[in-house]
This record gives C-alpha cells, sequence and structure tokens, in this order.
C-alpha cells in the first residue's frame, strides 16, 4: 500500500522544480548575452541607433558698410551606402514592394495595414525563395554543431549567392531608374544615365578583381567604395520629394543628407579677400574663410534617434539632441563701393595696356583699413571661372602669357614677390633724413658714377638730370644716382635698420593665409656690399610683395607710423552682438620715423604729380596722377621684368604709390585717440601693371587718377583749391561732351 510523501520529501521535490527552471532561465540568459550575439544584433537592427548631424550655419562675411557679402544655403546631399544595397534582408523590402505595386490586387486593397501585411508575406516568399533548403540530416548537423542552439542554427541557413545576386541586381535596376531623373536637377553635377548608376553601385570589375585575388589567398589590390557619393547638390524641395519617393518604394540604402553650402553675393569680386569653402567638408580656403576658419564654422550639433528597420523612427526617452552652435558673423574694413571701382579702373587701364596681370590696394593710412584688393587673374567665387581683364574663361582651360594653366589662385598683392623699381627709393631717403644725414631741400649729385664695377645712371635721362639737385627733386624725377649717394651716407646697419622697422624682410602682418616674405638678394643680414646696397637704393637686389609697398607708403601718409593692414573691422555673434572690435594689438603699429621725416617725404612726394614743366627739371614723373584742386602725392616705379632668371628690358613691372587728399601735418596718435567718424580719411592706392613697355607714370599712374577721381565724389572730399577743381571738371566735361559745348 503507498503511502504519502512526507513533508520534507514533498519539500525537496519542489525545490528540484524550482531549481531546474532557474537553471533554464539563467542558461537562456548566459546564451543571449554571451553565445548568441550575433542574433542579439540581429534583433537590434530592427531598432537602430542613427544619428543626424545638424550642421552649424557657417558665419556671413559683411562689408565695412553691412553689405552682405556671402550666405548660406541649405542643400542636400544624396549617398548610396552599398552595403546596405548588398544585404538582402534590405533589398527585398524594395523588390517585394515594386512587384505588388504592378498587380490589380494591390491596387484593389485600400487598408494601410493590409497593403503592410500583403508586403510582409512578399518579401518573406522572397526571402524563402532564395534560402539554401537544406535536408533532415545536413539540417540536425547543423543543430549539432550549434549546441542545439535554435537560434545560432538557424543563422546558418545561409542564402543561394546566385539567386542573392539577381535580387542585388534588380535592385540595383530599380534604384538607378529613380535616381537618375534627380542626378539631371543637380545644378552643378553631370546628368547620370540609369547604366552609369548601376555601374557606380555594382563596381563589377572591382568585384571580379577581389574575388580573384582573394581566390589565390592573396590581398586585393582595389577595395570596393562602400559609401558612394551620387548628387553632391541637390535642393531641398527635390531632395524631399526623392524622400518621400524611397519611402513610399521601401527603398533602402539611399541617403539624404543635408548641409550648407556657400553662396556669394557678389562672386566676382574681392575673390582673394573672402577666399572659398570646400565643398566636402566645409572648411575654409584661401582669404578670410581660411584664415578665420574656426570662427565663422561654428560647432554642428547632432540628434539620435531609433529606427526599426522600415525606417520608421521609434520615439524613446534616450533620444539626444544638441543643437548647432552658429559660427560669428565677420564685418571687414573692405568697403564695396571702393572696390567696384578698383575692379572697373584696374580692367580698364589692363585692357588698354593689352596686360592680363596687375593689381590694386587700397588702404586708409591712419587706421590701416584695406578698402580694397584687386588682383587680375582672378576667379569666379560661385563657378570657379577665372576672371581676366578681357572676359572669363572655364576654370582649367585658361592659359597665360608663359603657357602655363593659370586659374586665378595667385593673391598678386600678397603673394607676389618682385623687385619694385623705383617705388622703393622713399626708403633709402626716409632713412637718411631720419638718421639726420639728409634734408629733403639739401643738393646731391646726380652725375652717373661708376661704383664695384656697375655704372649707376638714369639711361636716356642721365644727361638732363646730371648736375645736382636737391633730395626732394631726386624723388621727383625717380633719379638713380642721387638716391644712390643720399644712401650711401648711411651704413647698411642703419639701412638694415629701418628695412627691419618697416617689415619689408618680414611675413605680412595682414590676416590672409599664405602671404609672402620679402627678401634681399644679399641673404647674410650682418654685412653688405656697396653694390648690393645700391641697387636696393632703386629698387634691385629686394624683392618684396606689393602689400610690403603699400604699408611703406602708409607710414609716410600717416606721419610715420607703421600700421599693420586690418581686413576685419568686428566679429559679431548671431544674435548681433559684438564679439570682438578686433582693434589694434600691442605690437601692431610701430613708430618707424619721426613725423618731420615724414612730413619731408610727402612734400617730395607731392612734388612727383607736378605738372608743371617750369621748375626744378621740369614735371614730376606722375604727373598724368595730377588732379588740379587736389593735394595728391606719389611715387613711380619702373623694374625691368625677369623671365627665366634673365632681366628683359623690354617688359616692366610699372608701379604707382599715390596718396591722397595729401596731408603734411598728419599726428598718427592725435587721430588715433578720436573716434573712427571723426579721423582725418588719407588714401594710399598701390598700383602694379606687370609686364608692359611703359613706365609707372605711363602705365599705372593713369589707372590711379582714374580711381582716386570717382572715390574723391564718393567720399565727397574737399578740395583744397575748389575753384582750380571746378575749372578742371568744366575742361573734363567739355572734352567728354564736344557736342554738348557746340
Amino acid at each position: 500500500m503507498r503511502t504519502k510523501l512526507p513533508f520534507a520529501g514533498r519539500s525537496l521535490f519542489l525545490s528540484c522544480i524550482m531549481l531546474c527552471f532557474s537553471g533554464t532561465v539563467a542558461y537562456k540568459l548566459v546564451n543571449l548575452q554571451l553565445l548568441a550575439q550575433v542574433p542579439a544584433e540581429t534583433v537590434s537592427e530592427k531598432n537602430n541607433i542613427e544619428t543626424e548631424i545638424l550642421p552649424a550655419e557657417r558665419g556671413i562675411i559683411m562689408d565695412r558698410n553691412r553689405e552682405v557679402l556671402t550666405n548660406n544655403v541649405l542643400v542636400a546631399e544624396v549617398q548610396i551606402n552599398r552595403h546596405a544595397m548588398r544585404e538582402i534582408d534590405q533589398v527585398t523590402y524594395g523588390l517585394a514592394y515594386n512587384q505588388l505595386i504592378h498587380t490589380p490586387e494591390w491596387q484593389q486593397i485600400t487598408d494601410p495595414a493590409e497593403r503592410e501585411k500583403k508586403l510582409r508575406d512578399k518579401r518573406l516568399k522572397l526571402l524563402e525563395a532564395a534560402k539554401i533548403h537544406y535536408d533532415a540530416e545536413e539540417r540536425a548537423k547543423i543543430h549539432r554543431e550549434s549546441l542545439h542552439n535554435d537560434a545560432a542554427a538557424n543563422l546558418l541557413l545561409q542564402y543561394d549567392e546566385e539567386i542573392c545576386q539577381q535580387y542585388y541586381a534588380a535592385h540595383d535596376e530599380l534604384v538607378a531608374e529613380l535616381l537618375a531623373r534627380f542626378t539631371a536637377k543637380a545644378p552643378n553635377g553631370e546628368a547620370l544615365t540609369k547604366e552609369e548608376i548601376v555601374n557606380k553601385i555594382a563596381q563589377t570589375e572591382k568585384v571580379k578583381i577581389k574575388k580573384e585575388a582573394e581566390a589565390k589567398g592573396e590581398k586585393s589590390p582595389v577595395d570596393i567604395t562602400q559609401l558612394i557619393y551620387l548628387i553632391k547638390e541637390l535642393s531641398m524641395e527635390d531632395a524631399e520629394v526623392l524622400q518621400e519617393m524611397l519611402d513610399a518604394m521601401h527603398i533602402h540604402g539611399v541617403i539624404i543628407r543635408t548641409g550648407m553650402k556657400r553662396h556669394y553675393m557678389v562672386p566676382h569680386m574681392l575673390t582673394h579677400i573672402l577666399g572659398t569653402v570646400r565643398k566636402e567638408d566645409g572648411t575654409g580656403v584661401g582669404g578670410v574663410e581660411g584664415f578665420f576658419n574656426d570662427h565663422l564654422a561654428g560647432t554642428p550639433g547632432r540628434r539620435e534617434y531609433r529606427k526599426n528597420v522600415r525606417g520608421q523612427i521609434i520615439p524613446h526617452e534616450d533620444d539626444r539632441y544638441q543643437e548647432p552652435q552658429h559660427g560669428l558673423n565677420l564685418q571687414l574694413t573692405v568697403d564695396m563701393r571702393i572696390q567696384a571701382i578698383c575692379e572697373e579702373e584696374l580692367d580698364k587701364g589692363l585692357q588698354e595696356l593689352k596686360c592680363p596681370v596687375g593689381c590694386m590696394i587700397v588702404m586708409e593710412a591712419v587706421s590701416g583699413d584695406v578698402l580694397a584688393m584687386v588682383n587680375r587673374p582672378a576667379f569666379n567665387l560661385n563657378t570657379r571661372d577665372v576672371i581676366t581683364p578681357t572676359g572669363t574663361h572655364e576654370y582649367g582651360k585658361y592659359i597665360d602669357r608663359e603657357g602655363k594653366t593659370n586659374n586665378g589662385d595667385r593673391n598678386y598683392a600678397c603673394q607676389t614677390s618682385y623687385e619694385p623699381g623705383s617705388t622703393f627709393k622713399p626708403v633709402a631717403v626716409l632713412t637718411a633724413i631720419d638718421k639726420g644725414k639728409a634734408t629733403i631741400g639739401g643738393y646731391v649729385s646726380s652725375n652717373p658714377f661708376s661704383l664695384g664695377g656697375k655704372l649707376i645712371s638714369d639711361g636716356k635721362r642721365s644727361g638732363r638730370l646730371s648736375g645736382g639737385m636737391t633730395v626732394g627733386c631726386a624723388l621727383k624725377h625717380s633719379c638713380n644716382p642721387a638716391t644712390v649717394n643720399v644712401l650711401m651716407r648711411c651704413s647698411w646697419k642703419e639701412y638694415n635698420h629701418y628695412l627691419d622697422k618697416l617689415g619689408l624682410l618680414d611675413k605680412l602682418g595682414i590676416d590672409l593665409p599664405a602671404v609672402s616674405p620679402g627678401s634681399a638678394r644679399n641673404k647674410n643680414r650682418e654685412t653688405c656690399s656697396a653694390r648690393e646696397m645700391a641697387s636696393m637704393a632703386y629698387g634691385y637686389a629686394i624683392t618684396v610683395s606689393p602689400m610690403h609697398l603699400a604699408q611703406v607708403y602708409t607710414a609716410i601718409a600717416n606721419g610715420g607710423v607703421r600700421v599693420k593692414p586690418r581686413l576685419v573691422d568686428r566679429m559679431i555673434t548671431p544674435d548681433g552682438d559684438v564679439y570682438d572690435e578686433c582693434a589694434p594689438r600691442p605690437g601692431d603699429n610701430e613708430r618707424v620715423m619721426k613725423r618731420s621725416t615724414g612730413s619731408q617725404i610727402l612734400k617730395a612726394l607731392l612734388s612727383v604729380t607736378d605738372p608743371d614743366p617750369r621748375g626744378e627739371k621740369g614735371r614730376g614723373t606722375a604727373h598724368t596722377a595730377h588732379i588740379p584742386g587736389f593735394k595728391i602725392g606719389g611715387k613711380t616705379g619702373t623694374a625691368e621684368k625677369v623671365v627665366n632668371g634673365q632681366y628683359i628690358s623690354k617688359f616692366h613691372v610699372a608701379s604707382f604709390a599715390g596718396i591722397f587728399p595729401l596731408d603734411e601735418n598728419i599726428n598718427w596718435e592725435a587721430e588715433m585717440a578720436k573716434p573712427k567718424e571723426q579721423r582725418k580719411k588719407v588714401y594710399v592706392v598701390f598700383t602694379v601693371v606687370d609686364g608692359v613697355a611703359g613706365g609707372g607714370g605711363t602705365a599705372a599712374a593713369p589707372i590711379f587718377k582714374r580711381v582716386a577721381e570717382r572715390m574723391i565724389q564718393l567720399e565727397n572730399i574737399k578740395p583744397t583749391d575748389p575753384e582750380a577743381y571746378e575749372a578742371y571738371l568744366r575742361k573734363k566735361e567739355a572734352a567728354e561732351n564736344p557736342e554738348k559745348k557746340a
């Protein structure tokens, strides 16, 4: 007769059951976390975390009058994720939908839930058709090798490669047919055919090479491109339409990313001051775009969210959002009205001279503000077309006079080093005057002479200029022997000191990347031969950029202070607050000569534009720059051009440094203590024409005069002699409109 189990026995039995149950649960948990990582990852793909980069808006750039020069256009970029397009789980969504929409049955279904079920069933059929079907023995073996883990075993049920390739090819065709319509809409891209897009995705040749290498056990010499950039610029309207079509067609693997494209409002002007922005990474290149990139770029934000395999966003409490920090805005010192004048007049002058190369710089002498900078050749900031005085040329198609491809990238004003010729003579004169070894009215010999085996003369002009003259007259007529004789009163150490103080052998202090330093033929700065020192006196044996010399003339014009060229007046936050006034820092501005020295040099430069043929040895070399009623100073320069290491007397680099309205008693310290609006406005305009038969007085000075006349009108500059100016205007109008006079 059976008896009931005692209480202790029943408890033991119940405990065993609970232990087995707990062990089973523990095994499942361990298996899920450790042994079945791949299945877990597969499941997690249905709940992917995606990160969307929220682009920061690049700061805008404006001129001194707050005219906006740049803006940011929101554009889309279309990429293809080839890895996703080679996942059978991904491509079967699009294939299933494409097969269903052409059936009458699909057209009759209106319920979204029923359509979703129909799509899911069709997709499962496609997946089932692609599977390799094992017999019972093969399936049992797979289960045994996977330790009877059904989840892991199911992963070993592979798909037939041939069928997969058929699916991929069909999906590529489907995607290409859709995207081909949109490549034609991209503003700066080429329209791609359906076949071209298929080839970009399939990369058949690369795949073949890789398989052959793997079969030999070798490393493949090529890599398959997994992220294919198909459309680099697509309008947001077209991008929205494309995204809707991709979602409706259940196509995966096509990525649409939004970003900012830099757009320039006046793209043919201010090329080398502004610079550009790389489309690939949004980094500024050249100009202030490059120099101030960290301030302009800002910091991108990000948004994290979860998506299921169907691409649907799943709201989640862990979704994160970081707001982008937009870049700072820059207000330049440049005045676009003056920039436009310089661009027009430089092009006009170069056309008349049949010369394709030159530059023009306009600076305020007191503040050092750069008001304009023009270079030729240049390029269009939006299209990259090359800009020359005679018109525009397609990027990569313009061949310059040296037979080289020229894309207009070079900032002639700041990156070209050349022997300046006679525009360098004031440096020799101011050295002697500032050291008390000469005065502007003192006499000096102007006779030709030999020094170190080299004849110092004025060529054909030597007879007219020989004998003797004042130091001021030496500048007025650009006399080589007289200038050398003035400098020879000083030692090399004294002259070298002023070269240093004026920054002529240093890199420019301007806020632009890749600027050129000056250099002397004599590399040993401790000593210098008399012959080389004489050559430097009239602008040979030393190379500088046009901006170096513009800086020298601002120092002469403002009473003796070398000022750092300013391009950025202030930085402004996106909210409109001033972030940085960009005021001069200690060391930016330095007194390099006495006020009295600058005043004496200015008197001599005033005589350079004297049109009167009477007086001390006739009119000045820049009489073509004279504007009646205004005090205008300047200095011409005519240097033989170096070609293949040889001086070519036929072609010159002609230049002119103009100062107006000239003020001989300017006090820089007193002016800088005033508010900006109340400071005296004295302008330095430096013009260079590279490769002409004429000189500074005939080639460069007339261009300066036209610019100065238009600036006088623009800025309403008052003449020192109103009657003379009015008479000049009447005479000019009569000459330009003879029929009106009649």
